[in-house]
């Protein structure tokens, strides 16, 4: 295997980008409350309580954001979003998670931004963390809303903690100029694709995964754009990715190739 054969067959610029994971729910909800029948809720969050016309979820949640909006209107609105989840299923899981985009924006905005975790792979951990914590959520929780957002908080910190540990801990960075982690001995770029050819005929990585990571750590492609060349979503990518760095990091330090 050439290094040539590491690199995607078309160049990365030619590839349509796929939106992020936030985007894509963020689509997905304003769909919903979009079209012909957008869905509605026969609620409405603001100082009024005995307020009850239908809005767009769209709308319910502008008015929840809105400073004028009472906690005990959104925790109207949250109980009932969690009702409808428990009744029927989707759509309203995917309204729950719509609902808290805002707050989750604004929580992935304060976070330390690390050269080597990519935004859509946070974004991708903090929607992970908050599905699992809506399905945990009964359905009168008075805290929704806020449960969601630290769900999705301590599932972003601990993967910029993992990835600032690993900078601190890793024994061979991917070179000189780069504090990645990534398992890569610090040589020069045709040097760390010949170990990706020697890791692919000793049997620890697989070619796609080494094309992964070249295109990734060497050729320093999103992570987007490599899993659309790769035929993958982004969650499947960066999981293939890690696994493929941690065999390769023990494979090396054995010395087995």
């Amino acid at each position: 295997m050439r290094r040539t054969s590491l690199r995607p067959a078309r160049p990365l610029s030619s590839v349509s980008l796929s939106p992020s994971p936030l985007e894509a729910v963020e689509s997905a909800f304003l769909a919903l409350a979009s079209g012909s029948s957008p869905l509605t809720l026969s609620m409405t969050p603001t100082a009024d309580s005995d307020a009850t016309a239908p809005q767009s979820i769209a709308r319910i949640r502008a008015r929840m954001v809105h400073p004028s909006c009472t906690e005990q209107a959104r925790a109207r609105v949250w109980q009932e979003v969690l009702r409808r989840r428990a009744l029927c299923g989707e759509p309203w899981g995917t309204v729950a998670v719509g609902l808290a985009i805002p707050a989750l924006r604004r929580t992935l905005a304060r976070l330390p931004r690390l050269a080597e975790v990519e935004a859509c792979e946070v974004e991708q951990e903090v929607l992970t963390a908050v599905t699992a914590e809506l399905a945990a959520l009964a359905p009168h929780e008075p805290h929704t809303g806020l449960r969601l957002v630290r769900a999705g908080d301590r599932a972003a910190h601990r993967l910029l903690y993992a990835a600032q540990r690993a900078r601190r801990t890793v024994l061979v960075p991917l070179d000189e100029n780069t504090a990645g982690a990534s398992p890569l001995p610090a040589r020069g770029t045709a040097e760390v694709f010949a170990v990706l050819e020697r890791a692919v005929d000793a049997g620890v990585l697989v070619r796609e995964e080494a094309e992964l990571i070249a295109q990734t750590r060497l050729e320093r492609a999103v992570m987007a754009q490599a899993a659309s060349v790769a035929g993958m979503s982004v969650r499947t990518a960066f999981r293939r990715r890690a696994d493929a760095e941690q065999r390769l990091a023990l494979a090396l330090t054995a010395g087995e190739f």
